[in-house]
C-alpha cells in the first residue's frame, strides 16, 4: 500500500480549472467578512452561489440583472435606518456599503464565468477591506495565511492547476521574501494615522469608564466583567499590588445617592508633578470607553501627550476615547502627594450634612474631641470601621439613600469598594479631616506576566485620599472589611477558573499585546524608541542579530525542504542517487524510456557493472507486484548503497 506521502502529490496534480482556483481564492477572502455581513446580505450571497452551484452554463442578462436588483434590495434592507449621510460619516458603515457594493458586482461578474481583470483583482480588494473590520492577533494570522493562499492560487494558475507543484513553489517564495520583511519592516514602519479621522466618526464599542460620577444605589460602580479594559507594559519590573493604583476620576460632592466632581476649570492649570517615590516608566493600551479620563499610576509625575494633568493629577484628552490608544505614562510611587489647597477646592472636599447621617456625625465628634491632629483623627477612623465589623460584598442590601453612611455603618454593615469610601469620606469629613474619593482601578497583579500587566473591567475601584499635613494621602478604605463574603471571595479569586488555562490565557494575551505593541501598532515613533533602546542595550542588539539569522536559517531550511523534488513512488526516490552518478558518467534516461529499458540499456553496454540487474528486478517487483513489503524497499537500498559504492 502507498504510503499517504506517495499518494497525495498523484491525486492533488490533477490540473484544476482556472474558476474553481479563483473560487477558492475568494472563499480565502471573504470567510472573515462573513461575520459582518447583515443577514439580508447573507441571504444574498447564499442565493448567488445555489445559482452557481446548480447552473453550469453562464448566465444570460436578465439572470445577470435579477441577481443586481435583489443585490440593490439586500444592500436597502441591510443599510435600512442608516442609510443617510449622517449614517455614511461612520467610517466602518461606510466600508461596509463598499464591501456590499463589491459582493453585488463581484457576483454578476462570476456568473457570467468569464475571468477579466476585475475578477482577478476583486480577491486583493475585499483582503484590504477586511482590514478596516478586525485589527487583532487572529486576523493578523489570517491575512498572512491569506497572501500566501491567494499566491498559491496564481502560482497554480501559472502552472496548469497542478496544486502540490505550486504549493511548494509558494512556500520557497514566501520563506525567501520571509527575512526581508522582517528588515524592512524593522527599519521601515508603517505611516501612523492614530490620529487621523479622515472625516470619520468612531464607533460605539465600550468598554466600562469613570465619568466623574460614583453611584450607591442600583447604579453602584460594579461590572464583574473579565473584559480587558487596559493592557499596561512596564520598563521593567511590576511594581508591587499595593501600589497597583490607576487613577481615574477625584469626586468631591455628595448629592446621596451619588458623588460628583469638582467643576472647577481654574484648578485645571496649575498641576503638580511629585517627585517622591520610586519612578515607573510604561505604556498603556486603553480600550474605547466613550469618556475623556486617562489612566495613570499613582502618583503620574508627568503629562501624557496630548492630554491635560490637573492639579487632582487627573489626566484627560479633549474627546471622548472611540478607539483603542496608546500613550505613555511616568510616575512616582507613592500613597500622597503635596498640595496647597485653594478656598474652593478646601470647602469642597470639608461639606458634609449632620442631619443626613446623624449616627456617624455623633462618633466622628467624639473621635474629633479625642484627638488633636488630623493624623490621629484619620487613624481612627480607620481603627472604627474596623470595630464595626464590615463584611466586604459584590451582592449588597440595598443601603438608605438619604442616609448612606448610616445605613452602610449601623444597619446594613455590607458593601463594596464604593460603599466603603462614601462613608470614609463622609466621617473624615466630619471630624475636620477634608476628604475626597479617588475612581480609578486596583489591580493585584494576578493577570501579570513579565512586564505585562491586564486591567480588566472587575478591577474598577473607588478609595478615598485625606488632606493631612498639607499633603493628600491614600487610605485602601476596603481593607478595613472585618471578612470578604465567600461567594464574593470566590469570584475575586477566581476559583472556578483552573490554574492552568489561567495561565494558558494570560500567555496568549502577553504574546497578543507584544505583537499589536510592536506589530500592528509599530510607527515611526516606536521605531525610534526601539533604536533608542539598542544604543543602550549591546544585548538586545546581539539577540536581534541572532534571532535574524535564525529567521534565515528556518527560511532556507524550509526552502531546502520543499525544493526538494518529489517523486511519484518510494522505489523511484530510492533510485535517485544511483540515476544522478549515471547521470555524472553519461547515461541520462530519455522521455519516452521506462525505468526498466533505462537499465537495461545501461546494463547492456556496461555488463560488468555489479548491482543493476538486481536493482532492476527489485524495482519491477516493487512496482508491479501486490507484494511491495517494507523489506522490499530496505533491500532495494541496500543494493543502491552497494552500486554506488
Amino acid at each position: 500500500m502507498k504510503s499517504l506521502r506517495f499518494w497525495l502529490p498523484t491525486k492533488l496534480n490533477t490540473p484544476m480549472p482556472p474558476l474553481a482556483l479563483l473560487d477558492m481564492g475568494y472563499i480565502a477572502v471573504l470567510l472573515p467578512l462573513l461575520v459582518t455581513l447583515k443577514a439580508p446580505m447573507i441571504l444574498f450571497s447564499v442565493m448567488v452561489l445555489a445559482i452557481l452551484f446548480f447552473k453550469r452554463s453562464p448566465a444570460q442578462n436578465m439572470l445577470v440583472l435579477f441577481v443586481f436588483i435583489m443585490g440593490i434590495l439586500g444592500i436597502y434592507l441591510s443599510l435600512y435606518g442608516a442609510f443617510s449621510f449622517r449614517g455614511l460619516s461612520r467610517l466602518k458603515l461606510f466600508l461596509e456599503l463598499l464591501v456590499y457594493i463589491l459582493l453585488v458586482v463581484v457576483a454578476m461578474q462570476r456568473l457570467t464565468q468569464k475571468i477579466n481583470m476585475y475578477l482577478l483583482i476583486s480577491p486583493f480588494l475585499f483582503l484590504a477591506l477586511s482590514l478596516f473590520f478586525y485589527h487583532s492577533i487572529a486576523m493578523l494570522s489570517y491575512i498572512i495565511f491569506e497572501i500566501f493562499f491567494l499566491l498559491w492560487m496564481i502560482l497554480a494558475h501559472r502552472m496548469e492547476g497542478k496544486l502540490v507543484d505550486s504549493f511548494r513553489a509558494s512556500m520557497v517564495m514566501f520563506m525567501y521574501s520571509l527575512p526581508w520583511v522582517v528588515v524592512l519592516f524593522i527599519f521601515f514602519p508603517r505611516i501612523s494615522f492614530e490620529h487621523a479621522s479622515y472625516g470619520f466618526k468612531g464607533e460605539t464599542i465600550q468598554r466600562m469608564g469613570h465619568d466623574g460620577t460614583m453611584f450607591l444605589d442600583g447604579n453602584a460602580l460594579l461590572v464583574p466583567s473579565d473584559r480587558i479594559v487596559m493592557e499596561v507594559g512596564f520598563e521593567g519590573r511590576i511594581p508591587p499590588a499595593s501600589a497597583l493604583y490607576f487613577r481615574g476620576s477625584i469626586l468631591y460632592y455628595d448629592k446621596k445617592d451619588h458623588w460628583e466632581a469638582l467643576l472647577y476649570p481654574e484648578r485645571k492649570n496649575k498641576a503638580y508633578y511629585p517627585t517622591q517615590g520610586e519612578k515607573v516608566h510604561y505604556k498603556v493600551t486603553l480600550y474605547p470607553t466613550q469618556k475623556k479620563w486617562l489612566y495613570l499610576l499613582d502618583m503620574p509625575s508627568r503629562q501624557v501627550i496630548d492630554s491635560t494633568l490637573d492639579r487632582d493629577l487627573i489626566s484627560t484628552v479633549k474627546k471622548n476615547i472611540d478607539e483603542p490608544i496608546h500613550y505613555a505614562g511616568s510616575s512616582s510611587l507613592s500613597p500622597y502627594y503635596e498640595d496647597t489647597l485653594d478656598k474652593i477646592t478646601r470647602k469642597a472636599s470639608s461639606y458634609y450634612s449632620q442631619s443626613q447621617n446623624p449616627k456617624t456625625y455623633i462618633q466622628a465628634q467624639k473621635i474629633k474631641h479625642s484627638y488633636d491632629t488630623q493624623s490621629q483623627r484619620a487613624s481612627a477612623v480607620n481603627k472604627f470601621f474596623k470595630t464595626q465589623v464590615l463584611t466586604y460584598t459584590l451582592t449588597p442590601d440595598a443601603l438608605d439613600t438619604n442616609h448612606t453612611s448610616d445605613s452602610f455603618l449601623f444597619d446594613k454593615r455590607r458593601g463594596y469598594c464604593v460603599h466603603f469610601a462614601s462613608s470614609f469620606v463622609t466621617m473624615a469629613r466630619m471630624t475636620g479631616i477634608p476628604a475626597r474619593i479617588v475612581t480609578g482601578y486596583k489591580s493585584d497583579r494576578s493577570e501579570s506576566l513579565n512586564n505585562y500587566l491586564s486591567i480588566k473591567e472587575k478591577d474598577a475601584h473607588a478609595w478615598a485620599e485625606l488632606y493631612i499635613d498639607n499633603r493628600w494621602v491614600r487610605y485602601e478604605t476596603t481593607a478595613t472589611a472585618s471578612s470578604i463574603e465567600g461567594e464574593t471571595q470566590e469570584s475575586l479569586s477566581q476559583k472556578s477558573t483552573h490554574p492552568l488555562m489561567k495561565k494558558i490565557n494570560l500567555y496568549l494575551m502577553y504574546i497578543k499585546y507584544n505583537i499589536e505593541t510592536w506589530i500592528l501598532y509599530y510607527s515611526h515613533i516606536r521605531q525610534l524608541q526601539l533604536l533608542d533602546y539598542a544604543k543602550n542595550n549591546p544585548q538586545f542588539v546581539a539577540g536581534f542579530v541572532v534571532s535574524l539569522i535564525a529567521i534565515i536559517l528556518l527560511s532556507f531550511t524550509i526552502v531546502a525542504y520543499f525544493r526538494r523534488p518529489s517523486y511519484s513512488s518510494e522505489a523511484l526516490a530510492i533510485l535517485q542517487p544511483l540515476l544522478k552518478q549515471l547521470k555524472k558518467h553519461g547515461y541520462t534516461r530519455k522521455e519516452s524510456e521506462s525505468m526498466h529499458q533505462f537499465l537495461l540499456r545501461y546494463h547492456s553496454q556496461n555488463p560488468n557493472h555489479p548491482h543493476i540487474k538486481e536493482i532492476d528486478t527489485l524495482y519491477e517487483s516493487i512496482l508491479y507486484q501486490a507484494n511491495n513489503s517494507k523489506q522490499k524497499h530496505l533491500l532495494l537500498k541496500k543494493r543502491v548503497k552497494k552500486a554506488l559504492n
